[in-house]
């Protein structure tokens, strides 16, 4: 392996493991703060952070009022609602099925992208991969409806998968969009995203009041240090290093990450079904599929 391939992965696996830890670090800080109130302040918290790292290393690219609305729309998809969604399930799940779960975020995107982008016409590859992929989110979600599809894991299991729903639905927003500077445009998003969460936040949880212990303070500054602005900006290192196909490997190596601090720290067991799942989601995505054609093409 050429030193450029190793440090590649080193960097993939560092991406994967700030990204995997955001499922522990929401399950403990959901313990002190609200759903809302947690979103919002990951999302206001982090903005002076990504805004400092934009200045430093960003590259200009900030086309007036198109960028303005690819952040707004962005900011809703992308940060606002899987903050607070995932801070909701995770009251009610294991925080490694809130990362199996977020796994299937690709899925989603294939499925959103054959429905809403017509420069990317359905093939029946794509039909069979979507299939095989939501196959896999069954076998994922299953377990926790099984019984008592109402009860507190079911609910929790469907907020869960807002999230990754509504990232997967920015993704096709941004291919629809002209391109903008990727860590200019994630702090744009974070501003609207806490503009977005803090209102309803005050509305709905209304003045939360923890006490700034240390235990407190520190699971607060590792979810947003460590779980939400460390995987933005290693992301956009990944990607320039390797280029965007390697780099979404990331979403599936993430998973693993979640499942062992869930298991290490909150002593938590997740069933077979659910890693199953995960592989047919894996192969749903990134595995070879036959080559199929229509009729009407193998016609001609």
């Amino acid at each position: 392996m050429q030193p450029s391939e190793l440090k590649g992965s080193g960097l993939l696996v560092l991406t994967a493991a700030a990204f995997g830890a955001a499922p522990f670090l929401i399950a403990l800080a959901v313990q002190y703060f609200p759903p809302l109130t947690l979103g919002a302040l990951r999302a206001a918290f982090g903005l002076p952070l990504l805004l400092i790292v934009a200045g430093l290393i960003g590259k200009p690219g900030w086309n007036g009022a198109e960028a303005v609305m690819t952040a707004m729309v962005g900011g809703i998809l992308v940060i606002a609602v899987p903050f607070v969604t995932l801070a909701v399930g995770l009251q009610y799940i294991p925080s490694g099925m809130g990362g199996l779960l977020y796994a299937t975020m690709p899925i989603f995107t294939l499925a959103l992208a054959a429905i809403f982008l017509r420069d990317e016409p359905v093939t029946l590859e794509q039909t069979l991969r979507i299939v095989l992929g939501l196959g896999g989110v069954a076998l994922i979600a299953g377990p926790s409806f099984l019984g008592n599809s109402l009860g507190q894991a079911g609910v929790g299991t469907l907020f869960t998968l807002l999230a990754p729903l509504s990232y997967a639905a920015g993704n096709v927003w941004f291919r629809r969009r002209q391109p903008v500077s990727p860590l200019l445009l994630n702090a744009a998003m974070f501003a609207v995203g806490a503009v977005a969460t803090w209102p309803v936040a005050l509305l709905v949880d209304g003045r939360v009041s923890v006490a700034p212990s240390a235990t407190v303070i520190g699971i607060l500054a590792a979810l947003v240090i460590l779980a939400t602005v460390a995987p933005a900006i290693l992301n956009y290192m990944l990607v320039r290093q390797v280029g965007a196909n390697r780099a979404s490997l990331v979403m599936f190596v993430m998973p693993g990450f979640s499942v062992l601090l869930g298991m290490v720290f909150l002593d938590e067991r997740l069933p077979l079904l659910a890693f199953g799942g995960l592989a047919l989601v894996i192969l749903a995505a990134r595995g070879p599929m036959p080559r199929l054609k229509s009729r009407a093409v193998a016609a001609e």
